[in-house]
């Protein structure tokens, strides 16, 4: 990058831990911020990367700093109120916010409404679009290794849908060059009083998209409480064979037995890793993924960023404009199952679908008891 370094700040430090790392190892950028109600978070951040300003107030820190970045790393409650005040009082040059993008299609249309009107460039947290293996799996896509894709199927069995399976949708929607949602069928189980960093999710959801080109996505989440697996796996049909994705080449195991997950990896050795293509003569081919990591997805990230708000490339993969889609079709899956009806583009619903019907009794809790599966 030329000229000088953007300005970053970050707040929210659980999660904006590597946002941290990705402006310090960014020659594009500078942290020179952070700010956290959890003061021993914020602390331990600030000393890895010898941050001197720290905050627990968001409004200051941007008053005082006025910075070119922001990211907004805090729970997805805060995520619309925190973007349109950055946006519209202090309209830096960009805002990186975590997803799940909002907890409602209004608050994220606003948000991005917000950040057009005062020319600041909006990108969602979805830094698996830079990960090497998911931008490969993308190329071959493109280059027609299975013809026309017609199905694409998802499954994600770790967290909600607004927390965790906004992944595997966004990711999805990537490979397939983000094309245009026009339909959406979907439905939600909720037996227990589930929640996911202080908002209400469902223990397991599915949905049909349709695209405007005739193709199809199902998506299938699943959120069982106790000990699972967590896998999470892409299979994609087309006209002339299959694509298998297996992204990430692990299998963790969640312990419950205490209030912080335990997690334990192990490779399994009858499934492969990277992508498998299947083709219509029988023939597999075997394709093994770059080694890369989330970590490093997330510095090539920020390190875009920085050079599209300098105006060096002319897009960001993250864009809002494209990653508000992974909102509207998780909205239009609560709203599917609140109606029990297809619901077409455009998604109108502007309110939570999903806080209707725990509001209304659609969803009754059969199991007592509220919990939080993820504090932070």
């Amino acid at each position: 990058m030329t000229g000088t370094q953007q300005r970053a700040v970050v707040v929210g430090c659980q999660v904006g831990r590597m946002h941290a790392d990705a402006y310090s190892h960014s020659d594009a950028t500078e942290l020179v911020a952070l700010c956290d109600l959890d003061e021993q978070a914020l602390h331990d951040v600030a000393d890895a990367h010898d941050v001197d300003a720290r905050y627990t107030d968001f409004e200051t820190m941007l008053r005082e700093q006025q910075p070119d970045l922001i990211s907004i790393a805090t729970p997805q409650a805060s995520h619309a109120a925190m973007t349109i005040l950055a946006a519209t009082e202090y309209t830096p040059k960009g805002i990186l916010c975590e997803k799940g993008m909002a907890n409602n299609l209004g608050e994220a249309r606003a948000m991005l409404a917000a950040c057009d009107r005062n020319d600041v460039k909006l990108i969602i947290g979805h830094e698996n679009r830079y990960l090497t293996q998911i931008q490969q799996a993308r190329q071959l896509i493109a280059d027609g290794a299975i013809g026309d894709v017609r199905l694409s199927h998802v499954w994600y069995a770790q967290g909600g849908m607004m927390n965790q399976m906004c992944h595997g949708c966004d990711r999805n929607l990537f490979l397939l060059g983000d094309p245009q949602p026009t339909w959406v069928m979907g439905n939600v189980q909720r037996h227990s009083d589930r929640w996911e960093r202080g908002w209400p999710a469902e223990e397991a959801a599915t949905g049909i998209v349709g695209f405007a080109d005739g193709s199809r996505l199902v998506l299938e989440g699943e959120t069982p409480r106790g000990n699972h697996v967590e896998d999470h796996q892409h299979t994609l049909v087309g006209s002339e064979g299959m694509l298998v994705v297996r992204y990430e080449p692990i299998v963790r195991l969640r312990s419950s037995s205490s209030d912080k997950p335990d997690y334990q990896t192990h490779v399994p050795s009858d499934s492969p890793i990277g992508m498998q293509v299947h083709r219509g003569n029988g023939s597999v081919e075997s394709i093994p993924f770059n080694d890369d990591s989330l970590l490093s997805a997330r510095r090539r990230e920020v390190d875009a960023f920085a050079r599209w708000v300098a105006g060096e490339i002319p897009g960001h993969h993250q864009d809002a404009h494209l990653c508000i889609q992974t909102q509207e079709i998780m909205m239009a899956i609560y709203e599917s199952a609140r109606t029990h009806s297809l619901v077409e583009w455009p998604v109108k619903t502007l309110a939570s679908p999903l806080i209707e019907m725990i509001a209304t009794g659609d969803l009754p809790v059969l199991s007592p008891g509220r919990y939080d599966t993820r504090h932070r």
